[in-house]
């Protein structure tokens, strides 16, 4: 009995999670422009007059955290989370929400503290929340990547920090390489998962 109810479970999922991909736009090859977008008004915000050196003996502050965006599939094709079972392309999404969130709600505490360029940083506000609700048509209610969201959330509590400490060119750099960083990690999990799922619907011949 209990085989069962397991197996219809999976079955179900699977089905959820087929239906979200089919509808999921951010998975269009066509949003590849939207990471080149988004990443171009965001070296066009550099911040005004704030040199573009690095700081070495700040670096180490920061944690790597690239190992994050490697995401696996397990053998069934699902990921177990606390509260529902999500496919690879879900997961994918729902990390590149949270650095897309992340990222929105950190240049709006300190976009004027960075002395960013206005225009382009609206730009980007736009863009990241384009991104931000085509993601959210593709991850169902209760999916969730905990370790994901945990980390990246400790990761910009700790630029929060470093801002909050002193905002100067060292800072500055230290936390805009970091998002950047973030930024461009995530544009290419993106393009990993739509290389994924057009090579999926391909007909075979």
């Amino acid at each position: 009995m209990t085989c069962v109810v397991l197996k219809t479970f999976l079955i179900l999922s699977s089905l959820v999670s087929l239906i979200y991909s089919q509808n999921c736009k951010w998975l269009r090859p066509q949003q590849e422009n939207l990471n080149k977008g988004i990443l171009q008004s965001f070296n066009q915000m550099r911040p005004l007059g704030k040199s573009s050196g690095t700081c070495p003996q700040n670096t180490t502050m920061v944690p790597n955290i690239d190992d994050l965006y490697n995401i696996s599939q397990l053998d069934n094709g699902n990921r177990q989370t606390y509260t529902y079972s999500i496919s690879q392309v879900e997961e994918a999404a729902i990390a590149a929400r949270d650095v897309t969130n992340q990222t929105i709600r950190f240049y709006k505490r300190n976009h004027q503290k960075f002395q960013c360029d206005e225009k382009a940083w609206e730009r980007m506000e736009k863009l990241l929340d384009y991104q931000q609700n085509l993601l959210d048509d593709c991850i169902p209610e209760g999916a969730e990547n905990p370790r994901f969201q945990q980390n990246m959330s400790e990761y910009f509590i700790l630029l929060q920090k470093i801002v909050n400490e002193e905002v100067d060119t060292c800072a500055c750099t230290v936390v805009q390489v970091n998002i950047k960083r973030n930024l461009q990690l995530a544009a290419l999990l993106s393009s990993r998962m739509r290389r994924k799922h057009l090579l999926k619907n391909i007909p075979m011949l």
